[in-house]
């Protein structure tokens, strides 16, 4: 586990204001594969108030962020956030929709790593969309794959628009975790990650 400065104040803030962030087991885990790894850049799919992007900018050195907000409240406190942390040179902050959000508009493409943390939904539609966007040797973190415990408890959810998204979280893992074109592992540490990388382009080819 490798985390050299701990955001504490922040951290207690944002569960204050009731605002999800990235489990800490789970971001110590994200955190150790950037460093093992080198990474030098990374997009981020959901900023919130820029608590994970802060982690990682100040445990990964040289870590550069590109991090795309929908919400603009969110997106106003991240940018207060990074500017009191003093993480500028690190960390471009983008307001808007991630699913239509203009690819020119990204600092630091490609990345070593794509970090998917936003609207559950939609987790295979922003996979899709970044994917080309990330280094051949990169890979792909995807958190809240548990979604606490749910994913493997459907059956028991009673509220409908909650057993609709564990579902929708649940055909993702299961598309993801199957696909031809990519290696993934699932990690069952804070609420659940797969990480993925791309295959070696012979690797496919020789199925066909």
């Amino acid at each position: 586990m490798v985390i050299k400065v701990d955001l504490k104040d922040l951290e207690t803030l944002a569960l204050a204001k009731k605002i999800p962030i990235m489990q800490k087991e789970g971001l110590s885990f994200m955190i150790d594969r950037l460093n093992e790894s080198q990474a030098s850049s990374l997009l981020e799919i959901g900023s919130a108030v820029g608590y994970s992007a802060l982690m990682m900018a100040s445990n990964v050195e040289g870590l550069k962020i590109d991090s795309i907000e929908l919400d603009a409240s969110r997106y106003a406190e991240a940018c207060q956030h990074v500017e009191a942390y003093q993480k500028a040179d690190q960390i471009a902050l983008h307001l808007g929709d991630a699913l239509t959000y203009p690819l020119e508009k990204l600092a630091y493409a490609p990345y070593d790593c794509l970090f998917i943390d936003a609207a559950k939904a939609q987790y295979q539609r922003f996979f899709e969309r970044y994917i080309d966007l990330v280094k051949p040797e990169g890979f792909v973190i995807v958190d809240n794959l548990d979604f606490h415990g749910m994913v493997n408890d459907i059956e028991h959810i009673h509220n409908r628009n909650t057993r609709a998204l564990v579902r929708k979280i649940k055909r993702f893992k299961d598309w993801i975790l199957h696909h031809e074109a990519y290696d993934s592992i699932y990690y069952p540490v804070g609420d659940g990650i797969v990480m993925i990388r791309k295959k070696e382009q012979h690797e496919v080819n020789d199925k066909y």
